[in-house]
């Protein structure tokens, strides 16, 4: 390791002119300590030196350990040296995910956003007279954080991975894509992945009713984004009975469009009525089962069916034109 390290002092003194330059120009002040090994508040190329001493000597008397692990794998190594240095250059930690991801798939693009990980309460309260019997007890779960598709994935985006539109309501390719079952979204999703090398899914459940809710911005609300529904959703009272567009009604907390309404919405877990409710922590739903789950009411369905708390059972081969997928990562 020792060897490794002065040959990446050596190229360390061949870049010192322009990271340097760089560096003073990125004396970024953290929110945390990360990466400023001396302490004065600011990332620059001497934490770099500070670093490099540290693992080629083991002094830590004038380092701030707890600063060291830079790219926040639980270890301090040459790695945290190459990614320090490819902040000072980029200005981006690569652990740091975006809150908002562009991808684009044969000419089409798609976000993805970030929900950071936290604790809510997954169900519906013993109180509340729209629920059903399958969305009680109310349960404490905790998720890892995560991302999830801004909008439902659109019927441009499915012909651009699978190179056909199944949808009925054709005529606008920024429509929802639909009359799709549980099976065909594993179809696309594994297409999706090899064309973009990512590791897209279906979100579980606990993590769309999370997002739908808001995640850590949740402001308690009824439907996904608000109380009145004719401002986040299209649903039978508004639709025209058909779907539209995404992304033309109120976004949520946290900018997703379209968690109430439009079309339901796939999720991955298997159903089953709520039993292990003891503080859950990224639950996957049950091993098996006959079922799947979908989120969310869709433009031919009632206000009840919208709320961030209904589920509903479905064949994994159902399909029909108010049902469709979102993307979780």
């Amino acid at each position: 390791m020792k060897k490794a390290l002065q040959s990446l002092v050596l190229l360390l003194a061949l870049l010192m002119v322009p990271v340097a330059a760089n560096a003073d120009a990125r004396l970024v002040t953290l929110n945390t300590v990360v990466g400023d090994l001396d302490n004065n508040n600011a990332v620059t190329i001497a934490d770099v030196s500070a670093l490099i001493n540290y693992l080629l000597t083991g002094n830590a008397s004038s380092v701030n350990l707890a600063a060291a692990d830079c790219n926040q794998d639980g270890e301090v190594r040459i790695n945290d040296v190459t990614a320090l240095i490819d902040y000072l250059l980029s200005g981006n930690w690569p652990w740091v995910v975006p809150e908002v991801e562009t991808f684009t798939v044969n000419g089409v693009t798609f976000n993805m956003v970030l929900v950071e990980g936290g604790t809510f309460t997954m169900g519906a309260s013993e109180d509340d007279e729209d629920a059903s019997y399958n969305e009680k007890p109310a349960h404490e779960v905790t998720l890892s954080s995560y991302s999830i598709g801004e909008t439902e994935v659109t019927q441009e985006l499915w012909l651009a991975v699978m190179g056909s539109n199944p949808s009925r309501f054709t005529g606008d390719l920024t429509r929802p894509v639909e009359c799709i079952d549980w099976n065909d979204c594993q179809s696309f999703i594994i297409n999706l992945n090899q064309l973009t090398g990512k590791t897209f899914r279906l979100p579980t459940e606990a993590e769309w009713e999370f997002a739908a809710r808001g995640g850590n911005k949740s402001e308690g609300y009824k439907y996904a984004g608000g109380n009145d529904l004719n401002e986040v959703a299209w649903y039978r009272g508004n639709s025209s009975s058909k779907t539209h567009q995404v992304a033309t009604k109120a976004p949520n907390e946290l900018g997703l469009y379209d968690m109430s309404g439009n079309v339901f919405e796939w999720c991955n877990d298997w159903y089953d009525s709520y039993t292990d409710t003891e503080g859950q922590m990224n639950p996957q739903g049950p091993s098996s089962g006959s079922n799947r789950i979908s989120r969310g009411g869709s433009w031919d369905t009632t206000a009840e069916y919208c709320r961030s708390s209904f589920r509903l059972s479905r064949w994994p081969t159902s399909l029909n034109h108010a049902l469709g997928l979102r993307l979780a990562l």
